[in-house]
């Protein structure tokens, strides 16, 4: 699978290679999707940027102007004339351009449709990221009881899949319960983006923690946290660090590794410095580390 291409220059960049991360994320199996996912949230950055310019007074938006290099005197007239249009229409054209501009827009499913199936699709990314996160522990930690997909789904089922009242929480936004089936499949279909699922679950558990604890739908109506600068970097950083353990990491018995290089969406290594160390995993609740001293090996493997 290609490299996920993003660029990490400025805030701008960081932005845009927010929106272009979560798209892929959410939508690993659906082309259109993706890009659909991916223009929509680019229109709401255009509209975002473009806004908080307009706000700004002329004086300050002349002297942003001032450094713009731009390609005519008859351009130039026209952004001095009104200055918040030209900004404007050139956030949409820059940001949309590179994805097919207005035309893809026009052709992509509403933003409200965009966010209904990114709900719908909300538990198997977090329990993916939950797998690769436990996987990675046990490696880590307690390379004694050999880490593997299977335990890792059996620990949460265990643990997770016998609270009732967070089974019942899922339930009332329709979502599965922590089972066997409901774990596999969330696997099966988010596996080539597990480390962008690792890195969502760790960033959005620490970053709106508070609002986790209280009330899901306060955290639901939150925008994702990487589009926070200073979550940015850690959710990068997390993401490459899980990717390089699972297209290296072989469970007992297992030839492949737990995702082949050529099955996952990997991270641009230009985006990281050079000396930049993987991060380490988190260790084991004590919960989790009870159900995986229970564990047995069953028949079939995954």
């Amino acid at each position: 699978m290609p490299t996920i291409e993003i660029e990490v220059s400025d805030r701008i960049a960081r932005h845009l290679a927010s929106v272009r991360l979560m798209s892929y994320m959410v939508f690993p199996d659906n082309l259109d999707l993706r890009t659909a996912s991916e223009v929509t949230s680019r229109t709401k950055l255009a509209d975002w940027y473009s806004g908080v310019f307009a706000e700004e007074k002329k004086k300050a938006q002349t002297r942003v102007l001032s450094g713009v290099e731009f390609k005519s005197a008859e351009e130039r007239a026209r952004a001095l004339a009104d200055p918040s249009a030209w900004v404007r229409d050139k956030f949409f054209n820059d940001f949309l351009k590179p994805l097919g501009g207005v035309i893809a827009l026009t052709d992509s499913p509403s933003a409200d449709a965009l966010m209904q199936e990114w709900t719908r699709r909300w538990f198997g990314i977090v329990y993916t990221g939950k797998l690769v996160c436990l996987i990675f522990s046990i490696n880590e930690h307690h390379p004694q009881f050999g880490a593997s997909l299977n335990k890792a789904i059996y620990v949460l089922r265990e643990t997770e899949g016998k609270d009732q009242e967070r089974n019942a929480g899922l339930r009332q936004f329709r979502f599965p319960s922590v089972h066997e089936s409901s774990l596999k499949e969330a696997w099966r279909q988010f596996k080539p983006v597990a480390h962008l699922c690792a890195a969502y679950v760790t960033t959005e558990s620490h970053y709106y923690e508070d609002e986790l604890s209280r009330d899901f739908m306060e955290y639901w109506l939150k925008p994702p946290a990487i589009y926070q600068d200073d979550v940015f970097g850690t959710f990068c950083r997390v993401a490459r660090s899980v990717e390089q353990f699972v297209t290296t990491f072989r469970s007992h018995g297992q030839r492949q590794a737990l995702i082949p290089k050529d099955e996952i969406y990997s991270l641009p290594e230009k985006i990281f410095e050079p000396k930049a160390s993987p991060l380490s995993a988190r260790k084991l609740t004590d919960d989790e580390m009870a159900a995986l001293k229970t564990y047995r090996a069953p028949k079939q493997f995954v």
